[in-house]
């Protein structure tokens, strides 16, 4: 694929490695910063281009045409929703964007660009779940209506050798993988929890709480 990814901060950058270590596709990367460019340039086999994005001409110096997807992943919504803009407008079929602010989703959704949270609100949501739930490792959202969660299940777990069906789990949610000494299980209500075992959870989000509470007890 010929990628263009706009912006080579951290995410932009991060990106750019990823996609490059398959070594299948072409990238390039446009950025205002100079000190970006030529660390991009001189880290990865990409063609990083010193210009400002929101102007017509630096993407068609970049080949605009011929990209298969363009990624912008700035800070600033504005300029974001700028470049999708004339990519859209050059024949570009496939946008993908960071969104920073929340009130910004819907020209995102007009645009239809895929949209992907900002780093710093994910890490900010995470840090929330944390604070209520400290037990609970990972959150995953599916969808607006329901989260993947992993929690372990503690030594001194009243559940410990329970299997999931006397659990009574509430409803609109459901283990649905357990990991055990170096193996995955994926279980039925019959399966056992042990002390030492992950359980993932899949629960609709008014759920959540309740799921995570009685699992840590």
């Amino acid at each position: 694929m010929y990628i263009v990814i706009i912006g080579a901060g951290g995410i932009g950058k991060r990106l750019t490695e990823i996609i490059l270590k398959e070594g299948k596709h072409n990238v390039i990367v446009i950025d205002k910063n100079q000190e970006k460019c030529e660390e991009i340039a001189r880290k990865y086999d990409a063609v990083a281009i010193n210009a400002d994005a929101t102007q017509e001409e630096t993407l068609d110096e970049s080949e605009i045409k011929k990209a298969n997807v363009l990624v912008t992943t700035t800070s600033d919504d504005a300029v974001n929703l700028m470049v999708v803009s004339l990519a859209k407008n050059k024949g570009v079929k496939h946008l993908v964007s960071v969104v920073n602010q929340e009130e910004s989703k819907p020209m995102y959704i007009e645009k239809n660009v895929k949209m992907i949270k900002s780093p710093n609100i994910v890490m900010a949501e995470h840090l929330y779940k944390s604070i209520k739930h400290p037990t609970v490792e990972e959150y995953m959202n599916v969808g607006n209506y329901a989260e993947i969660f992993r929690i372990p299940i503690m030594n001194n777990s009243k559940f410990s050798g329970k299997t999931i069906k006397k659990i009574g789990l509430p409803k609109k949610s459901l283990i649905v993988a357990i990991e055990r000494d170096n193996k995955f299980i994926i279980p039925t209500e019959d399966v056992e929890l042990y002390a030492g075992d992950k359980a993932t959870i899949l629960a609709h989000k008014d759920q959540v709480d309740k799921v995570a509470a009685l699992l840590s007890e």
